[in-house]
């Protein structure tokens, strides 16, 4: 086997890329305050158009205007959007919501964004800033790839009950640090089942979501719910415990009791569906904790899905 030789020429299919960043956004106010953050922050911004810019950074509208209507290739595009609902498969993104003339548009963000994108680091996952799990997008994208994959797993979705009274009636630091103690249990119980499908996320407010075998994931399920509510007995006051309650006061001070944080679980196992989208587990999932909530459980506890009907 012969070594690689050096040559003046480059190999045809290494493509150079400026490090320039193209604007492609329709909306004028939109444009404006993306190039004054990038000027800002001495980032290139194209003065004339070349074949290779290093990032493209447009809205759908301006994308739509490229090569005839052809998006440029993912790993050099950003796209703004202000909905998610209709974000092209693999895309880059920052929402931009908009009231208006008015953009919510996150400096910072967009500044790491274009950075970690024009450096060609891979961006890492992204995490929940509460409890530093994956987040959301990292879930659905395990989740898709499990599917095309054709193996069988378990998915267990949590969500917690009465978390919302829990925040009114302690703070919003407090419900922070509950769910931080929640994902630290879901991750031991976890991690007594391993196994090489293992993977824990907190999708956001108080929903988690956890992958595993179809072996285990009934069996994490159940452990987390005879656990949850030990665990949960530490974030209330002695005399909450022993009313059973929180007391809650409304704007116009009138005093209400609401029950203690419980968690329901939903366990689906590819198995009994044949799954062909991650939204799909999703919408299962949210039927079942439905399902719970109807029966007005005042305990935690978990539902596995039935056989679907062939």
């Amino acid at each position: 086997m012969t070594g690689p030789t050096l040559s003046d020429d480059k190999p045809a299919e290494v493509e150079e890329f400026s490090s320039d960043v193209r604007l492609a956004i329709s909306n004028d106010t939109l444009a404006d305050m993306v190039e004054i953050v990038l000027r800002l922050d001495n980032v290139p911004i194209e003065d004339e158009s070349t074949s290779n810019p290093g990032l493209i950074i447009g809205d759908p509208a301006g994308f739509a205007l490229l090569n005839e209507g052809q998006a440029p290739p993912h790993n050099r595009s950003l796209l703004l959007i202000n909905d998610e609902a209709d974000i092209p498969e693999g895309m880059e993104y920052l929402l931009v919501p908009h009231h208006g003339d008015d953009h919510d548009l996150d400096p910072g963000l967009l500044i790491r964004k274009v950075r970690e994108m024009l450096s060609g680091r891979k961006p890492s996952i992204e995490k929940n800033p509460v409890t530093n799990l994956p987040g959301a997008a990292a879930f659905e994208a395990e989740l898709r790839e499990r599917i095309s994959t054709g193996e069988r797993f378990g998915v267990v979705f949590a969500d917690l009950n009465q978390f919302k009274n829990y925040n009114k009636a302690y703070s919003y630091s407090r419900g922070d640090e509950m769910l931080c103690s929640v994902g630290e249990l879901m991750s031991e119980i976890l991690n007594r089942y391993p196994h090489p499908q293992n993977f824990l996320s907190h999708l956001g407010n108080d929903d988690f979501a956890l992958i595993s075998s179809e072996k285990h994931a009934p069996v994490i399920a159940e452990e987390i719910v005879d656990r949850f509510d030990a665990m949960v007995s530490e974030f209330y006051d002695v005399s909450d415990l022993t009313r059973g309650s929180v007391l809650i006061t409304d704007r116009k001070a009138r005093e209400s009791e609401c029950p203690l944080v419980t968690i329901a679980l939903a366990v689906i196992l590819s198995s009994r569906n044949a799954l062909e989208h991650a939204a799909e587990a999703l919408d299962i999932a949210d039927e079942l904790l439905e399902y719970l909530k109807s029966r007005d459980v005042t305990e935690s506890c978990c539902i596995v899905e039935r056989k679907s009907a062939e």
